[in-house]
Parts: structure tokens; C-alpha cells; sequence
């Protein structure tokens, strides 16, 4: 029990975290829609609930599109094409504890074309 607690501690210390990873070699290539950059978001969170509400930090998908879509307009695009998303609630993690506490990842990636 003690372990567990600990462990949901550290994952509310590291919550909330965004972390986007840019390619832009893509050997002298384009898109049929332009110039185009890679890029991919991903967010961790925890969320009350099995992931209804935000806790510490935001994973929802809106919010990681949000960030992806920031990101893109550093990187001078004027349009973004999603590729995939995903998101994932680790509600059975630790159950019980996580379906009150629950661990949220999510991950949009895509181009964003110039």
C-alpha cells in the first residue's frame, strides 16, 4: 500500500508534462499539400475519475490537439494534417486507487505543412 502511494505521488510530481518531438529531414522531399514538418505531442496527466476531470496537468485530446496544433504554428505551417491520435486512461494500473486517480497519456501526431 505504502509503494502504491508513493508511486501515485511521483506520477502527480510528474503530471501535467507535454513533451513534442519535431522531424523536418524528409530528404528534400514535399507533400502533395507543401512543404511539411513532422511533429508529435504528447501529454501526461492525472485526472479524477477514470479521466473525467482534470486534475494535475490536462491529457485530453482536446488539449493535446491544442498543443500540437502550437507547436505547428512555431514551426511556420499555416495548415496541420493529423495523422493519428490516441489516448489512453491507465484506469487498471493500480486498481482500485487509479479509478479515482487516474493516469491519462495522449499523443497527436501529424504534419504541419507550409
Amino acid at each position: 500500500m505504502k509503494k502504491t502511494l508513493a508511486l501515485l505521488l511521483v506520477l502527480a510530481m510528474f503530471s501535467g508534462c507535454s513533451t513534442t518531438t519535431v522531424a523536418k529531414d524528409f530528404n528534400g522531399m514535399d507533400t502533395p499539400a507543401g512543404k511539411a514538418v513532422h511533429v508529435s505531442t504528447s501529454n501526461i496527466a492525472l485526472h479524477l475519475l477514470m479521466g473525467q476531470k482534470a486534475l494535475a496537468g490536462d491529457a485530453s485530446l482536446e488539449k493535446t490537439v491544442a498543443d500540437f496544433t502550437a507547436e505547428a504554428k512555431k514551426e511556420g505551417a499555416s495548415k496541420v494534417r493529423i495523422v493519428q491520435s490516441s489516448s489512453n486512461k491507465l484506469w487498471y494500473l493500480f486498481f482500485p486507487i487509479t479509478l479515482v486517480f487516474t493516469p491519462v497519456l495522449s499523443n497527436v501526431a501529424g504534419d504541419a505543412i507550409s
